[in-house]
């Protein structure tokens, strides 16, 4: 039983489809011009578009137009998938990559054996296609939290899955090829199962780039500008969430403050450039001497907070005066004649179940206080939760 439209007609509603992608494409690029995934995306749709056209008219022109020419733009539109996979992961785009595919084309139509079989030639074409989705759809799989990937991934390996199962339609006994299957009820399948995953192609990227924008913009309201370290607000929401760890574990948590020692002093004498130098170097050296399941933040001006789970009070002064000489050290290295930097710490330790975070900061204040008191490069750890450890323990 044939179709009620022909396969020109098909081959339009394909291409007019495909605008409509490439429409919408652009103009998320247009809106974020940052993103060339979504250029390269369009570019590819839009090559395609070109192709299938040819495909539609195919009668009209000359075969070699069709065959040699519309599968190679075919293919190169198809090569841009993988390129978009590449822009959005920022990675280079060797300038021959997307064209090594429709080479390759191209050098096999000038084989004659391959050139003459026309079940080769639609095998050929369609093995190609279904590589590019294939390789496109891993390139996507990349685990940086952003969920859309993987149905964008998914999205891409089912069609060239889908794209496979055409092999067995279009190869015919008859060797009428594609316009056999044009002329059967699975070519208007196959087409519309190929303009709903271009409309879904298209809504999936705009999704991963809105959601690759939202996650940027949560990650630049909780990190500092200057430190890249987390901040104040970044603090609270870890130190909260390993409160409540430590809560459900009746584990230890330990918090320690630290205070540059005469900050103040350093930006007067030596200018606010060293100033920032000193305040990189502290937050250098404290993220790289804590461990990974620890929190470190820049709370604002010279003072730093480490959260430090299933840690005692004890252990995390040795990392309080650990942190300490290593900044010194640093600094030393760095700074002009004259120029030292030291903190001062203040630490607390309780089990998460007998404070709050709020608690555990107020205690570590005031063990900083204590410290600054003492003079420069000191560490204080505050005794007053020591009561509730033992009634826990007992």
């Amino acid at each position: 039983m044939g179709l009620p439209i022909d396969p020109l007609t098909v081959y339009l509603a394909l291409v007019a489809s495909t605008a409509a992608a490439v429409l919408l494409l652009l103009w998320c690029y247009f809106l974020n011009r940052g993103e060339k995934s979504l250029l390269w995306l369009a570019v590819g749709f839009l090559l395609s578009s070109v192709a299938n056209f040819l495909f539609g008219i195919r009668g009209d022109i000359p075969d070699w137009v069709a065959v040699d020419f519309g599968v190679s733009v075919l293919l190169l539109g198809l090569s841009c998938i993988w390129c978009a996979a590449r822009a959005f992961n920022g990675k280079p785009i060797p300038f021959w990559t997307p064209l090594a595919v429709p080479v390759l084309w191209l050098l096999l139509c000038r084989v004659p054996v391959f050139y003459a079989d026309l079940d080769a030639r639609l095998v050929g074409a369609t093995v190609f296609s279904a590589a590019c989705y294939f390789v496109g759809a891993r390139e996507f799989l990349v685990r940086d939290g952003l969920v859309a990937r993987y149905a964008v991934a998914s999205a891409l390996a089912v069609h060239g899955v889908l794209v496979l199962l055409r092999i067995p339609f279009v190869v015919s006994d008859d060797k009428q090829g594609l316009a056999s299957f044009e002329g059967s009820p699975w070519f208007g399948v196959a087409t519309l199962e190929a303009v709903i995953f271009i409309q879904v192609i298209a809504f999936l990227m705009v999704s991963l780039t809105k959601e690759r924008v939202e996650s940027r913009l949560r990650a630049a309201a909780l990190t500092d500008a200057l430190t890249g370290l987390g901040n104040r607000r970044a603090f609270y929401e870890w130190g909260e969430a390993a409160i409540a760890r430590g809560e459900r574990n009746g584990a230890p948590v330990a918090a320690i403050l630290f205070d540059l020692d005469r900050f103040k002093e350093i930006n007067d004498r030596y200018g606010h450039p060293v100033g920032d130098a000193v305040i990189q170097a502290f937050a250098s050296v404290a993220r790289n001497r804590i461990r990974a399941g620890d929190f470190v933040a820049r709370l604002g001006g010279e003072e730093f907070a480490v959260a430090l789970p299933d840690t005692t009070g004890p252990e995390a002064c040795l990392v309080a005066i650990e942190v300490g000489q290593a900044f010194e050290t640093a600094v030393a290295a760095f700074g002009p004649d004259g120029l030292t930097g030291t903190a001062c710490a203040g630490v607390a330790a309780t089990p998460a179940a007998f404070c709050t975070l709020q608690d555990l900061l107020s205690a570590a204040d005031r063990a900083l206080y204590q410290a600054k008191a003492l003079g420069r490069g000191q560490v204080r750890l505050n005794e007053e939760t020591a009561p509730q450890l033992r009634v826990a323990a007992a």
